[in-house]
């Protein structure tokens, strides 16, 4: 068995149990009375102690065998949480690893996996697909290429990130495809075979508009951990309690921004979870002879610099601010930063957490403010650097999907209502979803939604922001009100550049009763990027809506 890149010998055994926390950090924005005070502990198995229990699992003799004499590469450790695997009708979490490796020699990939720390519980998957490249594999193909890493000439993955060489018995090779920014008219395109260690360049033209530099600084991997557990308190009163997971460790096959679990205010339950698992591009001009599109399904879990001035660092991904984190799409409207992971901010009466993601030429915010009146505001911001043939330039579409799980006060007992003024119905402004429907935004009708508990009468509502537009026929829907069901958290499509990039969220409609159910919201938000016609180097595109509480 012969590993294609070496890995460090990792000799530690993992100790920490799940769920075993580090000492409680504390902040407060002053000393005032009404001052908001930010309580931090981190939770779950760190990097290194994930990637020593994923050692011993893969000199197991089974991985050993499923091997044999391969070159491969360990590209990722992940942990799985919660496991429907082992919780299949609950809600409740355990923590389960895999690892991603990749074997050259027969063109494959293989998951051993197995419940902490017990590696004599793990089994092996195998498959033909193409995970995204992990940053050690950039790096190799670069070197493969023949690419120095000097400034003018950093390789950075390009869109599509990689593809697939397609044989009659099934097997593939995998190519990764490299970005070098070479002057103003042109820009040198390589594919990289990692197979056969074959390389293909390409010289494309470069569109011209005003748009950020790309900072050609690194992004962390995709799978690295990071949980923690917060609570905002004000005047020695716990308001808002809720778990973070951070970006590269979000669930989902492209991952999901920041993502929340077991939002509670005040008390009660508001959210079991809420992400973007979803998030697609669509380009208006699909003969662009630039390769720019015409479709892809990014990532969100590639994180990349912000801007977060520190006043305090948690734990090394997770940094209290002393000024708001600023990102591409806030003024100066620049790329990239000084901290890389979840940025902490107190904003008069709200606590904000931001992030940055990188996909391509793309750079992507996720953001959630917590408001001490108990408003939550998701916000999702566009934004693109200039890299390649400039792809940014060319108009183009971007969606952006909130998987919102209600549970609101309790996991069951829900009910979603829709409000229109003036009524669609006569007499009346609501009406219940009874089975499970989609339906789009209506500003000439004030639309919004409402989830409820049915015994007890708490209600939140869901409220379009202002500038969340109205799907296309790409864009698909506005919002889907679904019964719960555990393996719903995505839509199974992986990273392409085919109209498959398409949200498919009407698979889980299904017709199931909803009414006084455990219910999940999916909300869209569209936003046309036409850099061509921006004013400077503005970015600033930030679409979300707005959850309400109206009775609690």
């Amino acid at each position: 068995m012969k590993p294609y890149f070496e890995q460090p010998a990792l000799a530690i055994l993992l100790l920490l149990l799940p769920g075993a926390v580090c000492q409680q950090a504390v902040f407060s924005d002053g000393d005032h009375d009404d001052s908001l005070v930010v309580s931090v502990q981190e939770t779950g198995p760190s990097q290194a102690e994930l990637n020593a229990t994923v050692a011993r699992a893969l000199n197991t003799c089974q991985v050993r065998q499923v091997l044999g004499d391969s070159h491969y590469r360990l590209l990722y450790t992940e942990l799985l949480s919660p496991s429907t695997e082992l919780y299949p009708n609950t809600k409740d979490q355990g923590h389960m690893f895999q690892a991603t490796v990749y074997d050259y020699t027969r063109g494959r990939v293989i998951f051993p996996k197995g419940i902490l720390p017990d590696i004599f519980s793990s089994n092996i998957a195998e498959a033909n697909i193409q995970p995204l490249p992990s940053l050690e594999e950039v790096t190799e193909a670069a070197r493969i290429a023949g690419i120095r890493s000097g400034v003018s000439e950093n390789p950075r993955l390009y869109m599509p990130p990689y593809i697939a060489h397609d044989f009659p018995n099934g097997t593939s090779h995998r190519l990764l495809h490299l970005a070098i920014n070479s002057n103003r008219e042109s820009s040198q395109l390589t594919y990289v075979n990692m197979n056969n260690g074959s390389t293909q360049f390409i010289t494309v033209h470069r569109a011209a508009c005003q748009a950020p530099a790309d900072s050609n600084q690194a992004s962390v991997n995709t799978k690295t951990p990071g949980t923690a557990d917060l609570v905002i308190s004000q005047k020695g009163i716990p308001l808002w309690t809720f778990e973070i997971t951070r970006p590269s460790s979000s669930s989902g096959m492209n991952g999901a921004g920041i993502e929340l679990r077991n939002v509670k205010y005040k008390g009660k339950s508001v959210l079991y979870q809420a992400s973007v698992p979803i998030l697609n591009v669509e380009y208006e001009d699909k003969t662009t002879p630039d390769l720019c599109g015409p479709y892809y399904r990014d990532w969100q879990n590639s994180e990349y610099p912000l801007n977060c001035p520190s006043a305090r660092d948690f734990t090394p991904w997770l940094r209290l601010c002393k000024t708001p984190a600023t990102t591409i799409v806030d003024p100066p409207f620049t790329d990239g930063g000084d901290f890389t992971g979840v940025a902490v901010s107190i904003e008069g009466q709200e606590v904000v957490l931001k992030s940055q993601m990188i996909a391509g030429w793309y750079r992507y915010t996720s953001e959630w403010r917590f408001d001490v009146d108990g408003t939550l505001r998701p916000r999702w911001g566009f934004g693109g650097v200039l890299s390649g043939s400039n792809c940014v330039c060319h108009v183009h579409h971007h969606h952006v999907y909130w998987r919102l799980d209600f549970d609101i006060v309790s996991a069951g007992n829900n009910l979603v209502r829709e409000f229109n003024d003036p009524p669609i119905f006569p007499g009346t402004n609501y009406h219940n979803k009874v089975y499970e429907v989609r339906r789009e935004k209506d500003p000439g009708h004030n639309r919004h939604w409402e989830v409820s508990n049915t015994r007890w009468g708490e209600t939140y509502a869901l409220i379009p922001g202002p500038h969340d537009g109205v799907a296309d026929n790409f864009g698909v829907g506005d919002m889907w009100a679904l019964k719960y069901h555990p393996g719903e958290i995505d839509d199974g499509v992986g990273f392409t550049s085919t109209v498959e990039a398409r949200a498919n969220i009407d698979k889980f409609k299904n017709g199931e009763v909803v009414e006084d159910q455990d219910v999940v919201i999916w909300y869209a938000a569209h936003f046309k990027h036409n850099q061509g016609h921006e004013q400077g180097l503005e970015q600033g595109h930030v679409v979300g809506p707005e959850i309400r509480p109206l009775r609690w």
